[in-house]
C-alpha cells in the first residue's frame, strides 16, 4: 500500500511540473526515495471525531441579523447555536456552512471584518444574491459596505493568486478525497514474495510458463534442495528418450532453477529487462491478477457442473456464444464470491481535482497514542462480489491491426498481444494508463493508450448493463482494471446498498442478457453529436459517475466499440471483425 501510495504522489508531482514547469503540487508528502517510504504509516479507521465547524453563527431576528464567530462548544454543556451576543436571542440562530479555499489546501471560515473605517465592529450578512460575488458584509452601525473575500494566509503556499474561492463547505470542491483502490492487496506472506530479489523474473517466468508453481514459490522462498545423484541420471535418460513431461516433473520437484537461465528466458521472449523498476511494477500487475484467478470463482465450467436440470444447462451453453460474440474470454469470465477490495485515501485537493487545478496535501497526524507524527494513509478494506472479464486476444489482435495501431507482423513476432503488451509498457515510464490526453501521431505509446481506452470503454459499458440487471445502480458499482492482462472486474463499491447475493444471481441467470444489452446498446441521448464531437463519450452514456469509475473517466470512447461516424475506425463490437 505505502508504494503504490508513493507512485500515486509522484504521478501527481509529474503532472503538476508538466501544467507548470518547476512546480510541486505535493509539497507536503515526503520526498520519494530514500527514507520516504518509512514516513509513511497505514491506519485502518476505527472511529471519526469532528469539531463543529465553521463557527460562524447569525442571529435569526429580522431586527439584529448579527454574523460573529463564536466560541468552542464543550459537548453536553454549552447549546448549539448559541444565543446572540447582541441581543440575547436564541431562537432559530443559524451556523453559516460557508467557507474559503484554496488550492494549496489552505481553508478557512467566511468570518465578518475585523471593523469597517469608523472602527465598528458588528456585521451583517447580505447573501440574497445567487452568486457568492454578489454578497456583501454590512456594517450594522454605519452600513458601510465591503465585498466578501479572503486572502490565502499559508506560508507555504507556492501560488502567486492567493484569492480563496467562495464555498460552501459541503460542497464536493471544498474537499476533494484523493486515493486509489487495490484489489487483492497482498497479505504478509505475498509481501515477504515481493520482497524477494527474484521475485520479478520469477512472476514473469511463471507467466511466460518457463517455470511450474512450486518452481515460483521456490523461487521467491529462497528455497534450494540436494539434488541426488540417481535423480540427475533419471532425468538425463527421460530427455534422451522424449519422456520431456515427465523429466519436467522431477526437475521441478527436486533441482533449483536457474536464476541466469530464467532471466536469459524472459529476455529472449520479452525483451525486457527484468532487474528494471517499471518491469518489477509490470511484475506485481500481473501476479496480481494471476492471485485474484486463485481465489475461489464460479465460472463457466462450473455453472454447467452443476446446473440443476436441462434448462440451466442450455443458459449456460449460452453464455459461452454470448461472451465469444462480445468478445470476451469465456475461461476467465467468471464471479469471484469474496474479492478482497482496498480503498486506500493518500491526501485531499481542494477547489480542483486534477494536478493542474490544485495542490495533493496529506493526512498528518499520529497512527497511535505516543507515535511520531507522520504521514498516514487511511485504508479501508471490504469483501465484495465481483464479475470479471478478460478481452479474447485474438480478436484485440484483429481490431489493432484492422485500425493500424500495429502491424500483424509486429504482434506475431512479440508472440502474441499480452506479450506485444508487455514488451511496450517495459519500454516506456509506465504512465500511458494514466495519460489525459491522447499521444501525438507516431508516439510509441499511441497503442497502448488506445488499447487502454478499448478496455476502459468495455468496463463502462457492461457496468451500465450491469445496473439495469443486478439491482445495484450505477452510483454503486465500480470498476477496477487489470491492463496488463486485457481484463477487469465490476463490483459494488464501498457505498453500496444492500443486496444478498445479486451478482452472483446475474451470473446464474442472465449473465448472457447483460453482455447482449452491453454489446447492442450503441445509442445516446445526445446523439449524433455526442457521437460526433465528443467521440461517443458524455453523460448520456459512457461517462459514470466519480464513484464508479477508477480512472476519472480518462480516455473513453464508443468509436473503440462500435467505429466512428466516418468509417475510419473499426469497432471491437463490429460484425465484420
Amino acid at each position: 500500500m505505502v508504494g503504490e501510495a508513493v507512485r500515486f504522489v509522484s504521478r501527481w508531482r509529474s503532472a503538476g511540473r508538466a501544467s507548470a514547469q518547476g512546480a510541486d503540487r505535493a509539497p507536503e508528502f515526503p520526498q520519494e526515495g530514500g527514507l520516504g517510504n518509512r514516513q509513511y504509516e497505514v491506519v485502518i479507521p476505527g472511529k471519526v471525531f469532528c469539531r463543529v465547524w465553521p463557527r460562524v453563527v447569525r442571529c435569526a431576528r429580522v431586527a439584529c441579523g448579527l454574523v460573529w464567530t463564536a466560541s468552542d462548544p464543550r459537548p453536553g454543556v454549552d447549546d448549539w447555536p448559541p444565543a446572540c451576543p447582541a441581543c440575547g436571542n436564541k431562537a432559530g440562530n443559524r451556523q453559516l456552512q460557508f467557507v474559503f479555499a484554496h488550492r494549496c489546501g489552505e481553508v478557512a471560515q467566511m468570518q465578518p471584518p475585523r471593523s469597517c473605517p469608523r472602527n465598528h465592529t458588528t456585521f451583517k450578512l447580505d447573501d440574497r444574491a445567487s452568486r457568492f460575488r454578489d454578497f456583501r458584509w454590512e456594517c450594522m452601525t454605519c452600513g458601510f459596505p465591503y465585498g466578501v473575500q479572503w486572502n490565502c494566509n499559508n506560508p507555504s503556499c507556492s501560488y502567486s493568486d492567493k484569492y480563496m474561492q467562495p464555498l460552501l463547505h459541503s460542497a464536493g470542491a471544498a474537499h476533494v478525497g484523493q486515493g486509489f483502490t487495490l484489489v487483492n492487496a497482498t497479505s504478509a506472506e505475498e509481501a515477504r514474495r515481493a520482497a524477494a530479489p527474484t521475485y520479478t523474473v520469477a512472476v514473469l517466468g511463471r507467466w511466460l510458463e518457463e517455470i511450474t508453481e512450486d518452481e515460483f514459490r521456490r523461487l521467491t522462498d529462497g528455497l534450494t534442495t540436494d539434488v541426488p545423484p540417481e535423480v540427475l541420471s533419471s532425468i538425463e535418460v527421460m530427455e534422451a528418450n522424449g519422456l520431456h513431461d515427465a523429466a519436467r516433473a522431477l526437475r521441478a520437484r527436486f533441482m533449483p532453477v536457474d536464476v541466469g537461465v530464467l532471466k536469459d528466458q524472459v529476455r529472449k521472449a520479452l525483451g525486457l529487462e527484468p532487474d528494471s523498476d517499471a518491469v518489477r511494477q509490470i511484475a506485481t500487475q500481473l501476479h496480481t491478477f494471476r492471485r485474484v484467478l486463485n481465489l475461489e470463482r464460479v465460472d463457466i465450467d462450473r455453472l454447467e457442473r452443476e446446473a440443476r436440470n436441462p434448462e440451466r444447462l442450455r443458459l449456460y451453453n449460452r453464455y459461452r456464444g454470448a461472451l465469444v460474440n462480445a468478445g470476451f474470454d469465456p475461461a476467465t469470465s467468471c464471479l469471484i464470491g469474496d474479492l478482497p477490495v482496498t480503498y486506500v485515501a493518500v491526501g485531499y485537493s481542494r477547489t480542483g481535482f486534477t494536478p493542474d487545478e490544485a495542490d495533493l496535501v496529506p493526512y498528518r497526524g499520529r497512527a497511535g497514542r505516543g507515535a511520531a507524527v507522520s504521514t498516514l494513509l487511511y485504508a479501508n478494506p471490504t469483501q465484495a462480489e465481483a464479475l470479471l472479464f478478460q478481452l479474447d486476444p485474438e480478436r484485440v489482435h484483429r481490431w489493432l491491426v484492422r485500425n493500424g495501431l500495429v502491424t500483424n507482423a509486429a504482434l506475431m513476432d512479440a508472440g502474441g498481444v499480452r506479450r506485444w503488451l508487455l514488451q511496450l509498457l517495459g519500454q516506456g515510464d509506465g504512465e500511458v494508463f494514466h495519460r489525459d490526453t491522447r499521444p501525438a501521431e507516431g508516439d510509441p505509446e499511441g497503442p497502448v493508450y488506445e488499447l487502454f481506452g478499448l478496455l476502459h470503454s468495455l468496463a463502462h459499458q457492461l457496468l451500465r448493463a450491469l445496473a439495469v440487471d443486478s439491482g445495484y445502480s450505477e452510483t454503486s458499482l465500480s470498476e477496477y482494471l487489470f491492463p496488463h492482462d486485457l481484463a477487469f472486474a465490476l463490483y459494488p463499491n464501498g457505498g453500496a446498498e444492500f443486496s444478498l447475493g445479486a451478482l452472483r444471481t446475474v451470473i446464474e441467470q442472465n449473465l448472457d442478457a447483460v453482455v447482449t444489452r452491453a454489446k447492442e446498446n450503441d445509442s445516446c441521448l445526445y446523439d449524433p453529436n455526442c457521437m460526433l464531437s465528443s467521440e461517443g463519450a458524455d453523460l448520456g452514456c459512457l461517462l459514470l459517475p466519480e464513484t464508479a469509475c477508477q480512472h476519472w473517466n480518462r480516455n473513453l470512447s464508443r468509436w473503440h466499440l462500435f467505429g466512428d461516424p466516418e468509417g475510419d475506425r473499426v469497432g471491437y463490437w463490429d460484425p465484420a471483425l
